[in-house]
C-alpha cells in the first residue's frame, strides 16, 4: 500500500514506509475509515499527528487522522475519510410559517431526488451558505467561516423519484449519512486536483452504483457462485422471525396504515404481520408542530413507515468470500454501490450491493477486497 501524508494545501508530503499494519477501508453511502500501526517513534508520532491529511496511491479520498495511542512501542493512528468532517457543522434551516423567536431555526426539509436533496442541503450549510435576514438574524450562524474553503459540488446523482426529505437539525454528516443508507445513494467528499501553484480542489458527490443483476440487460450481468469458484465458504440462512408487512402509524391520536409492498394484495391471516409505529417528532416547524396540509402528513407518514418496515425484511441470506481467482474483479468489472448477485448451494440467487472495498497490509501480505450485502433474494 502506498501511503501518504497531504500538506495543508493538499499536496503530496512524505511517505509512509514502515507500518506493521494498514487497513483503508471506502464506502458507498458512509464515511470510510483508516487504522495504521506504526513503529512508536518520535518522527512517526509528529508524522502521523491528529489532523493529518493520509493519501492512498489509487483513490482520491482523502483520510483525517484523528486518534493515537501507543502501546507495546507500537503506535496506532485512526481516522476517517473527509465525508465525515461534515458532522463539524451543523443541518438546519429557518421557519418560513412562524415568527416565534424559539421556533425560528427548524429541520430542513425538501422535495426532490435523493441525491439532489442531500447535495443542496450540503451546499447550503457548507460551500454556498445564505445568511438569514431581518427579523431572523438572531438565528444566524457564522456562514461564511463556517464554508469549507476550495470545495464545490461536483457531479449530483439525479435519479430516484422525487420525495420529501426531512433532515433534523444536527451534525450535518449524520443527517446526510441517514438518508443516502435510506435511499442507497452514494456520498464521498474527495480531493479533485492539487496544484502549488493554483491550489487545491475539493468536491462533494452523490452517485448511484450500476445495476449488473439479471433483472436489466444493459450492463453485464455479474453473478459470483461457488461453481464458478468465484464465491468460497458459503453460507445461507433464510428466516422470517423478524419480518413485518404491514405497519401502524400512530401520530397524535389516529392510526395510519402503510404496506411494506403497496403494489402487493393487502397481506391477511397468517401472512398479515403488523408492526406498531408510534412516532414523538412533531414535525417541527409547521403549524406549531404539526404537518397543516394532507400531502405535508401524508409523507411524514410514509416516511416513517418506510424507515420502520426497513428493520424488518424477510431475511434470505447468502454469505461468503469474493475468489481472487474469479473472473470477476473490482473496478473493471463491478465497484463500489453496484447491484450484482451472489447463488448459494441452494441455487438461490440473491441480489446484493458491494457496500465496501477494503485494502489491508500486514505480515502476511495485501489484500484487497469488497463486502457485499444482500438486499433482495429470489428462488
Amino acid at each position: 500500500m502506498d501511503l501518504y501524508t497531504l500538506s495543508d494545501t493538499f499536496l503530496a508530503n512524505e511517505v509512509i514506509d514502515e507500518f506493521v499494519s494498514a487497513i483503508w477501508t471506502e464506502r458507498y453511502s458512509a464515511a470510510g475509515d483508516v487504522q495504521l500501526v506504526v513503529p512508536a517513534t518520535m518522527d512517526n508520532i509528529a508524522k502521523l499527528a491528529p489532523g493529518t491529511r493520509l493519501a492512498l496511491r489509487g483513490t482520491k479520498e482523502v483520510a483525517l487522522l484523528e486518534t493515537q495511542s501507543i502501546e507495546k512501542n507500537l503506535l496506532t493512528v485512526k481516522g476517517f475519510t473527509l465525508v465525515e468532517f461534515l458532522n463539524e457543522r451543523y443541518a438546519w434551516a429557518r421557519n418560513a410559517t412562524s415568527s416565534a423567536i424559539d421556533a425560528r431555526v427548524i429541520d430542513y426539509s425538501e422535495t426532490n431526488s435523493p441525491g439532489e436533496a442531500i447535495a443542496n442541503l450540503v451546499s447550503l450549510m457548507v460551500i454556498n451558505a445564505v445568511p438569514f435576514t431581518s427579523t431572523w438574524e438572531p438565528a444566524n450562524l457564522e456562514w461564511e467561516d463556517d464554508e469549507i474553503l476550495f470545495l464545490s459540488l461536483g457531479a449530483v446523482d439525479t435519479t430516484g423519484a422525487d420525495e420529501r426529505f426531512t433532515f433534523p437539525i444536527g451534525p450535518l454528516y449524520d443527517a446526510i449519512a441517514s438518508v443516502a443508507k435510506q435511499a442507497s445513494v452514494g456520498i464521498s467528499l474527495y480531493l479533485d486536483s492539487a496544484d502549488p501553484d493554483t491550489g487545491y480542489v475539493l468536491k462533494f458527490t452523490t452517485y448511484r452504483g450500476q445495476d449488473r443483476t439479471s433483472d436489466q440487460d444493459v450492463n453485464e450481468l455479474v453473478r459470483l457462485t461457488p461453481q464458478l469458484d468465484s464465491l468460497s465458504e458459503v453460507k445461507e440462512l433464510h428466516s422470517i422471525a423478524n419480518y413485518k408487512n404491514v405497519a401502524y402509524v400512530y401520530y397524535k391520536g389516529e392510526a395510519y396504515v402503510r404496506y411494506a409492498d403497496p403494489s402487493a394484495p393487502v397481506p391477511v391471516g397468517f401472512d398479515r404481520r403488523v408492526l406498531l409505529v408510534n412516532p414523538e417528532k412533531a414535525a417541527v416547524g409547521y403549524g406549531g408542530g404539526a404537518y397543516v396540509t394532507a400531502p405535508e402528513l401524508s409523507a411524514f407518514i410514509d416516511n416513517e413507515a418506510k424507515n420502520a418496515l426497513a428493520n424488518y425484511n424477510y431475511i434470505h441470506a447468502i454469505d461468503g468470500q469474493t475468489s481472487p481467482i474469479s473472473d470477476y474483479k473490482y473496478g473493471v468489472h463491478y465497484g463500489l454501490g453496484d447491484m450484482i448477485e451472489l447463488e448459494g448451494v441452494t441455487g438461490a440467487i440473491s441480489k446484493a450491493q458491494v457496500t465496501e472495498y477494503i485494502r489491508s497490509h500486514d505480515q502476511t501480505g495485501e489484500k484487497e477486497y469488497p463486502t457485499i450485502a444482500v438486499v433482495g433474494a429470489e428462488t
